[in-house]
């Protein structure tokens, strides 16, 4: 037993006067009888409050002394140390971070969130019906998963809904979180459950609310891959390297195979040491391997790297990458347009050369032409981007003869990729046309009067339309000409132009640009559930990316999630968690805690009072 006020036992110093007053000769009243021979009893009680007599046995006094003493104990808050998880009022905080997916748990046969859930569930079934809980996830983001209540079985199930996530975990934030929640309630308290790794130095003061770690987690024992890229080659022709690094107190050796769109295009051998001793380490020691792929198809796509081993977390075995298309884009130019050619010139992925009376069109993967000379070249079914044509019987044509200033309140359709890194910011066009267009040919740039780039896509080819010279604007002189340009070029001759983008880590949100126009967007997750995402304008960022994989969406480019995350990879479980208040330690699956005894005290110390007043009633009525 422990005593939080130690110093309410000066109080105890209060018995004194209670003994003093019974060693004083108590003043009685004269009253004439007719016998003492009843009245014995009465002086033998004269005898004993005599001053300085020694005291005889008296129940009172012993009642009142007891009443004294646990009273004061009462005021100096007692504890007793309890086996029971934990007491009263709690905000239990469950890491769901990647980490926690390790399997290591019961011979390997259940993850640690498994555990930490279990534990989760012991926490509440242990506490008195009325103690107030909520429950609190933490992953890449915090979330309140049930709010504070008594209602213990909505607590429980917010637990079992719990998921595992490939994501870094901010257990800080969610201990912030957890400690306004723990203050909004009478003396309540935090209960973390977490394997402690891919946790930061934090910033929360562990000493502002009583608070109990309980570690999970057995051992470390795990492989990754912490970084995959592709770069560009000066010959134009692309490369892949990854690293990949060893957690594991022993030596591995396993097979690592890449593919790229699901075909087999490499497969090696790792060889990899034991981590050191003492944490992390960096990428020269022998616990790392970095690997090089140069032999990569020329028309890129989705690369998976997959290592074939054996360990406690499966998320880090896999990585994607999209390597783009190395194959240069043949652009047959018609025009004059010094600008123009400029802008073709400067992007190493196109080739552009001049059109001339004898070109076979068809050798090229694009068309480019200006003013009067688009019209024969849209005649075939080459992809073309036209600059201020003629008018074209079924493509478009001056709805007025009319011209004058335009780009004035200029909107612009962000999902399309011809507008991907744009914002026609102060763009001036001195004159420009109203033109009339096919229904697939949509406005991606329009102002006040109406469209002024068209794109659309008829089935057989692309088409990308300026509506205005671009001698008679300020475009071509703005720093996004060269990217409108090569955005075009690659839209026609339909590459991707954001694929790298699309590559993203394990909860990090990403935007959709839907092709199509309907309400929703069906994406299909790794796992294979499928959901919609609704887009607004053509567009929605989609942050439900938690797990590893491939997410394949109808009416726009898929996207795929890594992990990339040492801190989450080096699955050794930590003994503490560091805060500004210093340590917390783990307290093992059974937290040591106190219970204050104070009320149960005062309420034993009540009772004798009522006691002894129940005494001093039937003397008095004696």
């Amino acid at each position: 037993m422990r005593f939080i006020s130690a110093s309410a036992f000066w109080w105890l110093f209060l018995a004194a006067p209670i003994i003093f007053f019974y060693l004083l000769k108590l003043r009685r009243t004269r009253r004439v009888v007719s016998t003492t021979l009843l009245w014995k009893r009465a002086f033998e009680e004269m005898e004993a409050n005599a001053p300085f007599r020694k005291l005889r046995r008296n129940l009172l006094l012993l009642l009142q002394l007891l009443v004294l003493a646990i009273g004061v104990m009462a005021l100096a808050r007692p504890t007793v140390r309890s086996n029971a998880l934990v007491t009263g009022n709690t905000v239990i905080v469950i890491d769901s971070s990647a980490s926690m997916s390790a399997r290591d748990e019961d011979v390997g046969k259940s993850s640690r969130l498994d555990k930490a859930k279990a534990i989760a569930r012991r926490i509440i079934d242990g506490l008195d019906s009325n103690a107030r809980v909520a429950v609190i996830e933490a992953s890449s983001k915090s979330v309140v998963r049930s709010p504070v209540s008594s209602d213990h079985s909505s607590h429980l199930r917010a637990i079992s809904d719990i998921a595992e996530t490939d994501t870094e975990g901010d257990l800080a934030g969610a201990l912030l979180l957890a400690e306004q929640l723990a203050k909004s309630e009478r003396e309540a308290s935090i209960a973390v459950i977490s394997d402690g790794a891919g946790i930061a130095p934090s910033s929360w003061d562990s000493r502002g609310t009583p608070t109990q770690f309980v570690r999970v987690g057995q051992r470390a024992d795990n492989a990754a891959i912490v970084a995959m890229n592709s770069r560009r080659l000066p010959d134009g022709t692309h490369e892949l390297f990854a690293s990949i690094a060893n957690f594991s107190e022993r030596p591995r050796a396993f097979d690592a195979e890449l593919r790229i769109d699901g075909r087999l295009v490499d497969a090696r051998t790792v060889n990899v040491g034991p981590a050191p001793v003492g944490g992390q380490a960096s990428s020269t020691q022998a616990n790392r391997a970095v690997l090089t792929f140069d032999s990569l198809p020329t028309q890129g796509g989705l690369a998976e790297l997959k290592l074939d081993v054996e360990d406690d977390l499966a998320s880090d075995n896999v990585a994607y990458a999209y390597v783009p298309d190395a194959r240069r884009i043949k652009v047959g130019v018609s025009a004059d347009n010094q600008f123009l050619i400029q802008a073709l010139a400067v992007n190493p992925a196109i080739e552009a050369g001049r059109l001339t009376p004898d070109s076979n069109v068809d050798s090229f993967d694009v068309l480019v032409g200006e003013g009067g000379a688009v019209a024969s070249l849209a005649r075939g079914r080459a992809s073309l981007l036209a600059i201020d044509p003629p008018d074209i019987s079924g493509l478009w044509q001056r709805s007025s003869s009319k011209e004058g200033p335009r780009a004035q309140s200029l909107t612009f359709e962000r999902s399309h990729p011809v507008n991907a890194y744009l914002s026609y910011g102060d763009l001036h066009v001195e004159t420009a046309s109203a033109r009339e267009t096919s229904a697939w040919l949509k406005p991606i740039l329009s102002d006040q009067s109406g469209g002024l780039i068209w794109a659309g896509d008829d089935g057989h080819r692309r088409l990308v339309m300026i509506g205005f010279d671009i001698t008679k604007s300020d475009i071509a002189l703005k720093v996004e000409f060269p990217i409108l340009i090569s955005n075009s070029i690659s839209w026609l001759a339909s590459r991707d132009v954001e694929a790298e983008d699309r590559a993203i880590r394990a909860g990090q949100p990403v935007d959709l640009k839907s092709s199509e126009k309907g309400p929703t967007l069906p994406i299909t997750l790794p796992g294979g559930q499928k959901i919609e995402a609704t887009p607004a304008q053509g567009s929605v960022t989609f942050a439900d990316t938690n797990r590893v994989g491939v997410y394949r969406v109808e009416g726009a480019n898929s996207f795929a999630a890594s992990l990339f995350s040492e801190s989450e990879s080096d699955t050794t479980p930590r003994d503490s968690l560091t805060t500004r208040g210093g340590a917390l330690k783990s307290q093992g699956e059974r937290l040591k805690s106190e219970r204050e005894t104070w009320r149960w005290v005062a309420a034993a110390a009540l009772a004798l009072l009522a006691l002894e007043w129940w005494v001093y009633q039937r003397r008095v009525a004696a």
